[in-house]
């Protein structure tokens, strides 16, 4: 179980375009192998336990810990008596896997009490359930160890092991997570507790010790586990973030039956969870927005399609301060690992003449919900003063004097989609400049007819420069691809990290879609963006070659690790999806290890052939990393020139490339 080194970890893969403790980096336990001769660190107040996941083939249950991936936390706050430390102290780690929870203490007791003394593992579940085991050691020799419930219960299927030593003992213990009931469908945003009860005498516990001043939920430590430490090592170190999230759910918004963390953190939103991704890595988006602008007023989660699982309904506004728009937006992950828009309605406007709010309510439609979309409320706007510009992205903002009384959306196939509209009497529009058309009869344009095509679409290529708040530079690359729905090909940019695409045919031409590529640090990091028909079906996919730069691990040496891959994105109705990533290369500063891909014809699509390749200055002796087993961070690992590693080829399965 010991590694040579830890794995790198890097941020989640790139997207579209309760409270908790915020999982600072700083406060991490280090992922290290425990060494008996170094002092145990201290929990610092908030900081999380680390729970790394692992494999039970590494562990090796004979009570001495002393090749845990994780290292013993000093149990610092004596929670009942005033034990010394040579009376009583003690150390404790967590660790687990898909179906068991295990436990690591050393305790210093000058006695050992079998069926006594024992080490107490609380978990916190969100909404404030605790629930807890107590791990008895035996007698050695004479009587096995066990895990209880409360009451007494021995918990089927758990193991303790003890090792007495000087002055104390050593344990460990595997708990099936059945023992936890909420742990049947929830296993992150997690709480943590240990606690080590020392009875000397009289059947009474004399004192305790441990991670928290009290087994109360909001006393205990959050417990971060295998994707949330990936998301702290990752996206929030990446990009220096160290406050609390703005919004933290967890709701089964995914395509399994465990429920999922969904975190807003500054402009990313973030989904992780113990299934999804294989419960190793995590999903980001850069959502484009001013962090510290009120940029985005709600985010929640609520079953609106009727299959079990929760889709995320967040309102976003583009502009700034009291000036914005604001977009209502459902998003569904399905059984995919990244959200697709199933629905978009501006439902606000505010300026320092006025504001208009739509009312937007959810109804119910059989077992799933309807959405109906109301004027609502002006505020200093009325027929006669307002004159602003008509959104055509998506359906735009109903107004109170307008024609347009209610809409009704339901679901239709994979989105929702106008089902009826109720009409009433429009009130006249603004009449100081003269006759104009009023709001809802320019709503009803598609594209203004003295507009040629060339000209329309210049103007959305102004209407994203604007929504991003886009430089005057050109973009670094422009490319002309048949990428989307439509017989004329698409437009296809890079502007600063955004990929954008718009087009003729692309959203009746008076729309855009655009996908930052937050995993790169800098626009230069991006190498190329090309286009190729990968899939068979006639329309191209955009590939794109990046460096993903991460400070290197100690046992690296100084400097960056700079990763080097390749992104393959398909527009899939009105928005950007990805659908493959691998990394190709790894190095630090001349130091290198290069792999392979390549595209191979497979019937009439094209596979993805990745294979090993070359190292610069290293050798598999000198290499600081291991030979990634799976996807890190959402990118298909680089395959090494040495430890036998084979050739991988992936084909196109109707929604993702897969081996």
């Amino acid at each position: 179980m010991r590694r040579r080194t830890p794995n790198l970890r890097a941020p989640g893969a790139p997207a579209l375009g309760s409270r908790l403790a915020a999982l600072a980096p700083a406060a991490l336990v280090a992922l290290v192998a425990l060494n008996a001769a170094a002092p145990s660190p201290a929990l610092a107040a908030g900081a999380p336990l680390a729970a790394p996941l692992v494999e039970s083939k590494w562990l090796k249950l004979d009570g001495v810990p002393k090749e845990w991936p994780v290292a013993l936390v000093s149990l610092g706050n004596r929670v009942q008596g005033k034990p010394s430390k040579a009376d009583l102290s003690a150390q404790a780690a967590i660790a687990y896997d898909d179906a068991r929870v295990y436990v690591a203490a050393d305790v210093t007791d000058d006695a050992l009490r079998g069926g006594a003394d024992h080490v107490k593992l609380v978990l916190g579940f969100p909404g404030g359930k605790v629930q807890e085991v107590a791990l008895y050691p035996g007698e050695p020799g004479k009587t096995a160890g066990s895990v209880k419930l409360p009451g007494g219960k021995v918990v089927a299927g758990a193991k303790v092991v003890e090792a007495p030593r000087s002055g104390g003992y050593t344990l460990e213990a595997s708990i099936p997570w059945s023992a936890f009931p909420e742990a049947a469908t929830t296993r992150v945003g997690l709480r943590a507790g240990f606690f080590v009860h020392d009875v000397d005498g009289g059947g009474g516990v004399d004192a305790v010790v441990g991670s928290a001043a009290s087994e109360a939920y909001a006393s205990l430590s959050p417990l971060a586990t295998e994707p949330e430490l990936a998301l702290a090592d990752g996206l929030l170190r990446s990009k220096g973030i160290r406050g609390p999230a703005k919004f933290d759910l967890v709701a089964d918004v995914a395509g399994d039956a465990m429920r999922e963390r969904v975190i807003v953190h500054e402009r990313y939103l973030i989904v992780l969870g113990p299934g999804f991704r294989k419960g190793a890595q995590y999903y980001f988006e850069d959502l484009g927005i001013d962090a510290n602008d009120g940029m985005l007023p709600s985010l929640t989660a609520r079953d609106l399609t009727g299959d079990g699982q929760a889709e995320l309904i967040l309102r976003k506004r583009s502009g700034s301060g009291a000036k914005y728009r604001e977009v209502m937006h459902v998003l569904q992950f399905g059984a995919g690992d990244t959200p697709k828009p199933i629905f978009q309605h501006e439902v606000a406007i505010a300026t320092d003449k006025g504001s208009v709010v739509n009312e937007v309510e959810f109804v119910p439609d059989g077992a799933k919900m309807a959405i109906r979309v109301e004027p609502g409320k002006a505020t200093r706007y009325d027929a006669s003063n307002y004159a602003e510009g008509v959104e055509t992205t998506y359906d735009p903002l109903l107004l109170p004097w307008g024609s347009i009384k209610s809409q009704l959306y339901k679901l239709t196939g994979a989105v929702f989609t106008k089902a009826s509209e109720q009409r009433q009497a429009a009130a006249a529009g603004p009449r100081a400049e003269g006759p104009r058309p009023r709001a809802e009869e320019a709503r009803g344009a598609a594209k203004p007819p003295a507009l040629s095509p060339a000209e329309m679409l210049d103007k959305v290529y102004a209407l994203y420069r604007r929504d991003r708040g886009a430089s005057s530079s050109k973009p670094r690359f422009d490319l002309g691809a048949d990428v989307a729905s439509g017989r004329e090909p698409e437009r296809v940019l890079l502007h600063d990290r955004d990929l954008v695409v718009f087009g003729k045919g692309f959203r009746g031409g008076t729309g855009y879609a655009f996908m930052t590529l937050a995993q790169f640090a800098s626009p230069a990091d991006i190498r190329s963006v090309s286009a190729r028909d990968l899939t068979g079906d006639g329309k191209a996919e955009i590939i794109v070659h990046g460096t993903v730069r991460a400070a290197a691990p100690k046992e690296a040496g100084a400097g960056t690790v700079d990763r080097d891959v390749v992104l393959i994105f398909r527009v899939e109705g009105e928005s950007i999806q990805r659908i493959f990533a691998a990394e190709v290369a790894r190095s630090i500063g001349d130091k290198k290890v290069s792999g392979e891909l390549k595209f191979v014809r497979v019937g009439d699509k094209v596979g993805i052939e990745l294979a090993p390749g070359r190292a610069v200055e290293w050798t598999e002796q000198t290499y600081p990393f291991n030979q990634d087993k799976g996807p890190v961070g959402g990118f298909e690992p680089l395959l090494l020139p040495w430890g036998g590693a084979q050739p991988v080829r992936y084909v196109w399965n109707g929604s993702l490339f897969a081996k």
